[in-house]
């Protein structure tokens, strides 16, 4: 039997409507995996048959995903339900973390960022070689660009280690660079 490891492996999702975005973190220094996930026309079994083969391959300690049960969360009522179904895909050993858009919001607010365009930029400052991938900042007449689904991944991942680690309604900014 090998010895525990220091922090948890987590999958964190982000889903969208043609997908998801998905990250593997090893404590919050340590990113192992990124990417999208595409599942056509919002085919949930299609996706959630992405997420059974992501959880295969990585055997997380943790997913987490966002809560779309929040009141103010703006996901639709498939999103929602597929929420549930990833909970339900999750091993006994594997913990399935719910946490609100709004307390990523603050938990990133805390450096001063604020859209998501920010919070992607913190995190690759946080994590320079998805750097790359991160898409211009968005004019109001342009629909989101899908790899930002990689940065919220990213962004949960992140929440759920730091909330270990401080209290995001402190001040404090817990992302490197981010004060």
């Amino acid at each position: 039997m090998s010895a525990p490891a220091a922090s948890p492996r987590v999958l964190a999702l982000d889903p969208m409507s043609r997908g998801f975005g998905y990250a593997v973190l090893e404590g919050p220094t340590s990113l192992v995996d990124w990417g999208i996930r595409n599942a056509p026309n919002d085919n949930t079994r299609a996706q959630l048959r992405k997420v059974s083969e992501l959880i295969d391959l990585y055997h997380p300690d943790v997913i987490v995903i966002e809560d779309g049960r929040h009141d103010r969360s703006r996901r639709r009522q498939r999103v929602r339900a597929l929420v549930t179904q990833v909970a339900a895909l999750a091993t006994p050993e594997t913990d399935v973390q719910l946490i609100p858009a709004a307390l990523v919001r603050k938990v990133f607010g805390a450096g001063k960022a604020v859209t998501k365009h920010q919070i992607a930029t913190l995190v690759t400052e946080h994590f320079p070689e998805i750097g790359y991938r991160l898409p211009p900042e968005r004019k109001p007449w342009m629909p989101e660009d899908a790899r930002f689904a990689i940065f919220d991944a990213v962004a949960f991942g992140l929440t759920f280690f730091l909330l270990d680690d401080t209290d995001p309604l402190a001040g404090q900014s817990p992302i490197k660079n981010a004060a």
